[in-house]
């Protein structure tokens, strides 16, 4: 039986990678920095692959995930001298908030979820640590 933090972390995990996934892709063609623009580009395959994982995981536990709120896409695909900065600023929010909820996945009673918590825990690392250098050279 799962606890609540654990099917919270589900949840909050999905909404997270498929919203980092959703809001590269609608911004990618809009990007100008050539480093953005890979930024976002692993943005998508790092993401992609982790949801996969996650979704295995979730379905092995019983855990029905949250579909993306397609809205959110359609608001980032939207084209404006600072795309760029917008992005990247987004995505050093939005990693802060990943590394947190992964952190404290890594130390559930579950040792699957830990696991795999602990094992995406330095990507979403090194993703926070990308946005933050980026974010300088976008301002």
């Amino acid at each position: 039986m799962l606890s609540g933090s654990d099917k919270a972390f589900f949840e909050k995990a999905a909404k997270s990678g498929e919203k980092e996934v959703a809001v590269s892709q609608a911004v990618l063609p809009n990007l100008k920095n050539p480093q953005v623009r890979a930024f976002a580009q692993s943005m998508i395959s790092d993401h992609t692959a982790a949801n996969t994982e996650l979704k295995s995981l979730a379905m092995s536990k019983g855990v029905t995930l949250p579909s993306m709120d397609q809205k959110l896409s359609a608001k980032w695909s939207e084209n404006t001298k600072d795309t760029d900065e917008d992005y990247i600023e987004e995505m050093v929010s939005d990693h802060k908030e990943a590394v947190e909820l992964f952190e404290k996945a890594s130390k559930s009673q579950d040792t699957e979820i830990a696991a795999f918590a602990s094992s995406k825990l330095p990507k979403l690392q090194h993703h926070l640590e990308s946005a933050k250098a980026l974010e300088k050279t976008v301002d």
